[in-house]
């Protein structure tokens, strides 16, 4: 084998562990667009996070230990007139994907232990995006509208005689036949 064959077989070799570390952190689900009832808008993506009009904050994910119902980050640029107040959040997600609440912590030990939160905020996806969802989620009628109505007006399209009734359709079976005798 050449070199340049082993470096291939190599870079295959370690090619699937590097794609399923990108993943997963492409899909964290704590990404995205949230909001809380106080009209707050939420995004964070995989290396910021944005509260509102403020300027974004760059954050590191620290979870260890995780079942994937929490997870723990770690807010990089702490300044005095942040939002959070605290530089550890912990976000926990119940049984529902579109809803998490986030603790605060001011110290890593008070995060994992659960202990002195500085704020909770409670997040959730946008209500546009759940609404187009129920819409997806929701049964085709039967029969489209458009169907209804061109049924209804065969109905009305029938011949009438002079007296405003409407005139029975021979049926095909009572129509004589040429060849009958």
């Amino acid at each position: 084998m050449t070199i340049r064959t082993l470096l291939f077989v190599f870079a295959i070799a370690f090619l699937p562990a590097a794609t399923i570390a990108t993943a997963q952190v492409d899909e964290a689900p704590y990404f995205g667009d949230w909001e809380n009832d106080r009209g707050d808008t939420l995004q964070i993506t995989s290396d910021n996070i944005q509260v509102s009009n403020e300027k974004p904050v760059r954050y590191d994910d620290i979870t260890e230990d995780s079942d994937e119902t929490f997870f723990v980050l770690q807010i990089k640029e702490s300044t005095e007139s942040s939002y959070f107040g605290g530089t550890f959040l912990r976000i926990t997600f119940g049984k529902d994907p579109d809803h998490f609440t986030m603790s605060i912590y001011k110290t890593l030990p008070d995060a994992l232990k659960q202990e002195k939160e500085v704020k909770r905020i409670e997040w959730s996806a946008p209500a546009e995006e759940k609404e187009e969802a129920d819409q997806k989620d929701q049964p085709k009628e039967e029969q489209p509208k458009e169907d209804q109505k061109n049924d209804e007006e065969k109905k009305y399209d029938q011949p009438k005689d002079d007296q405003g009734r409407e005139k029975p359709t021979p049926s095909p079976s009572a129509t004589p036949s040429p060849s009958a005798p």
